[in-house]
């Protein structure tokens, strides 16, 4: 797919005006872009080349444009991060970080996000995490773009009460664990330590 057919399939996710630029870094890169359900852990990954395959970046369908442009920069940063050292760096150290700023700033430059969003990524840009769900500033301004309002956040969840993560799987609430909660699934009886900051739907009728 050339640069003028990836238009029109990034404007589906993207936001007006980053469109042009996100389908530069796809041709010049060689990037598939793979929209994946959502996934529990992680909006997005990188997977490097390989023999038979080029750089591949996956992003969970159901981010709003804003979460999905700065998830794909992110893993562009990742990509450039390979292309220049390999895998002997650490996936999110400080060549990473360098790599996502540079990134990252021809948008904050075009000024074609809200101020709250650009003003929360420039903050969060200063120091970025491994992953961008994981700064709660970011994270709120980004939900405010939500298209659906029916959706909390785990820490948001009380104690003992269900709720039903984005690939349908139930959980109960059980304890604090620093930034993430202590949840046991229902189905299985396991328990995993979920995000505090991750999305998730409340059930209020058990």
């Amino acid at each position: 797919m050339n640069k003028e057919q990836l238009i029109p399939v990034l404007q589906k996710y993207l936001p007006s005006g980053s469109e042009h630029y996100a389908a530069n870094l796809m041709s010049h890169h060689k990037i598939q872009l793979r929209i994946k359900n959502p996934r529990l852990t992680k909006l997005g990954d990188y997977r490097p080349p390989t023999s038979e395959t080029s750089h591949r970046i996956s992003i969970n369908r159901d981010l709003n444009p804003f979460a999905f442009l700065i998830t794909f920069m992110h893993e562009v940063a990742h990509l450039v991060n390979f292309e220049k050292s390999g895998p002997r760096v650490p996936p999110h150290g400080v060549e990473w970080k360098r790599e996502f700023q540079v990134v990252s700033t021809p948008i904050i430059q075009q000024n074609i996000l809200p101020n709250d969003v650009h003003s929360a990524l420039n903050r969060y840009l200063k120091n970025p995490k491994a992953s961008s769900c994981t700064d709660a500033n970011l994270v709120r301004t980004l939900r405010n773009y939500d298209v659906s309002k029916e959706h909390m956040l785990v820490e948001e969840i009380p104690l003992k009460e269900i709720f039903e993560t984005q690939d349908g799987r139930r959980f109960i609430k059980l304890e604090k664990m620093r930034t993430r909660f202590r949840c046991q699934e229902i189905k299985t009886e396991k328990i995993y330590l979920v995000p505090g900051l991750m999305q998730c739907k409340p059930i209020l009728n058990r």
